[in-house]
């Protein structure tokens, strides 16, 4: 391949042939530290800066920033400035330098210019200076303690429990109920458009939902019988407010409770039972008839037994037994 080479008068950067040709950094980032390294004599521009005017993207920049802090042509320190405010410190260099040497030239910011370059973001509004009026701004303070008592408590000194009067109560249980009727007038968006209430609308209308549920009502009872039927109202919310006010059910008649008669309550089953007398693994118990003392099954097995060992007929009994048959038979004549 043939060259030709002709050497610039003016407007020219002397650049290392190791960062043109190095084999770890993308031409992004070459062409970033180039674009630095070719900056006049005393010019302040961030990195970001120098990216947009090279047309380098966000993700692009990022990935060449890491590649030169790797092989240490960048780097990045958080400094504090005299007005209180943090500000970013880069340093960009045309050698590789290690951490101390990096440090070294940025505290001094002397020597070469195509050597070494500190190079300062700049703030994104200018410095402003805390104002010597109250409030001023300065160095922390301690809490002041409280003071210890003179003299030991005398007996509980916790705090005293909640109140639990009736009024606190029915305050509580008005106020519950006022949360829920709010939120049932907000869920009545569900059964349709047409009865979209806004927040402040559901708020305001709350009291009177309120009612409903004091007296009782279910809520999906409460919402059946406020939206049924008014999809096809000329005014669905005109109609729902006329039923929260004038469709409100009478309060069910309270019914007295009657306490439970004694005698008329029934005794336990096992109260008539009887344990039975046989012989059982655990006791058993049975309803007696009589003055049985056995359950049936030892009853059927006592019988069992006593049927088994009754004597068997002799040669007279049975021999009477057939002549009295034989006499019961009418006999025939010819």
């Amino acid at each position: 391949m043939h060259r030709h080479v002709s050497a610039p008068a003016r407007f020219f950067s002397q650049l290392p042939n190791d960062i043109i040709r190095h084999p770890r950094l993308s031409a992004p980032a070459v062409r970033l530290l180039a674009w630095q390294l070719s900056l006049p004599e005393g010019a302040d521009e961030p990195l970001w800066r120098t990216a947009e005017r090279a047309g380098i993207g966000k993700v692009t920049f990022q990935h060449a920033k890491r590649q030169l802090r790797a092989e240490r042509y960048l780097f990045e320190w958080r400094r504090q400035s005299a007005d209180g405010r943090w500000q970013t410190v880069q340093l960009l260099t045309n050698v590789p330098l290690s951490p101390d040497e990096a440090r070294e030239h940025a505290a001094s910011a002397r020597g070469v210019r195509a050597v070494a370059r500190p190079v300062a973001r700049p703030a994104s509004r200018p410095a402003v200076r805390p104002a010597g009026t109250a409030p001023a701004a300065g160095g922390p303070t301690r809490r002041s303690a409280a003071p210890q008592p003179l003299e030991t408590p005398v007996g509980n000194t916790s705090h005293p429990p909640a109140p639990t009067s009736s009024h606190a109560g029915h305050r509580i249980g008005a106020a519950s109920h006022h949360r829920a009727a709010e939120a049932l007038l907000l869920s009545l968006a569900r059964s349709g458009p047409h009865l979209a209430l806004p927040p402040r609308k559901a708020r305001k209308w709350a009291p009177l939902a309120a009612r409903w549920l004091e007296r009782g009502i279910g809520t999906d009872d409460t919402r059946t019988a406020l939206t049924a039927g008014l999809e096809h109202a000329h005014s669905p919310l005109g109609a729902l407010r006329w039923r929260l006010e004038h469709a409100l059910p009478e309060p069910a008649p309270a019914i007295a409770a009657v306490p439970p008669d004694p005698g008329s309550t029934p005794l336990p089953r096992v109260s008539g039972m009887r344990e039975c007398a046989g012989p059982h693994t655990q006791p058993l118990l049975f309803a007696p008839v009589g003055d049985e003392k056995r359950c049936p099954a030892c009853r059927t097995d006592a019988a069992t037994v006593t049927a088994a060992a009754a004597p068997s007929p002799g040669p007279g009994l049975t021999a009477f037994r057939a002549a009295r048959r034989a006499l019961a038979v009418p006999s025939t004549s010819t």
